[in-house]
């Protein structure tokens, strides 16, 4: 009785306000999301894109890329969402935040679990994080962000992406980190960042920060169920030692104002 009357008094579970996941691939963006999941109030689907291309809603380069990339098929597959009510939906939506409530609100009831609340895990959603601002003004931020090196060596070896340059992958972390620089200039009250290497290690407190920031009861979330390890460094064994100094020399200056070093 006591905790009910605690989260009546904080506002906890008041807010249906959707969140965004996002920042550079290989970062622990799916990690964090399921640890999210395991709040009873918390339902994400699988990665939706929505925000992440630079061709007009509803351009013919725009609705391709829903038709051609068969992993989009796969995800409301998962979502339990059908090719058809995910179709209706977009060709009945405006803009980018209509198609991201309806699909929301579809994935809510094919969870059976319309009174939850729902968030959004997509990394790539960073290249339109300025559009996501302006479309969703009460919408709030979660950035995680990880040691370069590990960033890199995860997307050159190519186990869950598709194999990078290391060129290619120095830009994946630089590019999500100048957007994340530009935006904290006029939304940074809307952000909070995550080290992924502080979560691992500290996940209960950098949990109980995070609900706090989405308003959220932390204690609600089954943190029994968590089970993390530390970094382990595998750029050490994947890229040379001349590759290791390209991705440190081209990734500052936010290597430092993120305090990594090698």
């Amino acid at each position: 009785m006591k905790r009910k009357s605690e989260a009546e008094n904080t506002g906890f579970g008041s807010d249906n306000t959707p969140f965004f996941i996002l920042g550079c691939v290989r970062s622990g963006t799916t990690m964090l999301r399921d640890f999210l999941r395991l709040h009873p109030r918390l339902e994400c689907p699988e990665e939706t894109h929505f925000f992440r291309w630079a061709d007009p809603f509803a351009s013919p380069r725009y609705d391709r890329n829903y038709i051609a990339m068969k992993i989009f098929d796969h995800h409301r597959k998962m979502d339990g969402i059908s090719n058809l009510e995910f179709h209706e939906a977009k060709d009945k939506s405006d803009d980018r935040r209509a198609m991201s409530d309806a699909y929301g609100k579809m994935f809510l009831k094919a969870r059976a679990h319309e009174n939850g609340r729902w968030f959004d895990k997509t990394p790539q959603n960073i290249y339109g994080i300025f559009l996501i601002s302006h479309l969703y003004p009460e919408a709030k931020f979660v950035h995680i962000h990880r040691h370069p090196l590990n960033v890199v060596a995860s997307l050159v070896e190519g186990r869950v992406m598709a194999k990078h340059s290391v060129k290619g992958a120095v830009n994946y972390w630089m590019e999500a980190m100048i957007l994340i620089q530009e935006y904290k200039k006029i939304g940074g009250h809307r952000l909070l960042e995550l080290p992924y290497e502080v979560l691992v290690k500290d996940s209960a407190n950098e949990l109980k920060r995070l609900c706090q920031f989405i308003n959220e009861d932390w204690s609600l979330l089954q943190t029994e169920k968590i089970k993390t390890h530390e970094e382990q460094n595998q750029y050490k064994k994947i890229l040379s030692a001349d590759e290791q100094r390209y991705v440190l020399e081209r990734t500052e200056p936010f290597l430092s104002v993120y305090g990594y070093s090698a």
